[in-house]
């Protein structure tokens, strides 16, 4: 089941984001969720503590309401992100635009790397030491998992 959400953009973002949409034949969703994925995946949103989330700057008319359709997987992507980086949507993607979107473009829309499956290695553990909760998120499958299963496979394969 997929998400929708309205959020607003700069309209100079929105000028911008509709241009990349139809050179590389993306739709716009499309194109917001893998730029917002290629920020969090590479690491480009820092994390801070200790604050509330921060939002766009408030300006008159100069904004463009925009809707966007996310995947469940994007979804958790981009709550992920807001809290890691304390971040409303729309603060998200004008900072991935105002950042990143230069790399973005080169890396990811003219190789054409825009499939919805790029980052399916997403886990996350929950554990409590010294009665302190805490979860670990992992973008990608961390080595220890990767040990657990290579043994348990190695169990399976040997009866």
């Amino acid at each position: 089941m997929n998400f929708e959400t309205t959020t607003c953009i700069s309209k100079e973002h929105y000028t911008l984001l509709c241009y990349y949409s139809e050179k590389y034949n993306v739709k716009l969703s499309k194109l917001i969720t893998a730029l917002l994925r290629f920020v969090g995946e590479n690491q480009k949103v820092y994390f801070t503590t200790n604050r509330r989330i921060k939002y766009r700057e408030r300006q008159g008319g100069n904004w463009k309401r925009i809707h966007i359709m996310l995947t469940p997987y994007d979804y958790e992507i981009i709550l992920d992100l807001k809290k890691y980086g304390k971040m409303s949507l729309a603060k998200m993607i004008e900072f991935s635009i105002e950042n990143y979107f230069e790399r973005f473009v080169n890396r990811v829309l003219k190789k054409q790397s825009t499939d919805n499956y790029l980052y399916a290695n997403y886990h996350f553990e929950v554990t409590t030491e010294n009665n302190i909760f805490s979860y670990s998120v992992y973008w990608g499958l961390p080595p220890k998992i990767l040990q657990k299963l290579t043994k348990t496979t190695h169990l399976f394969s040997k009866t």
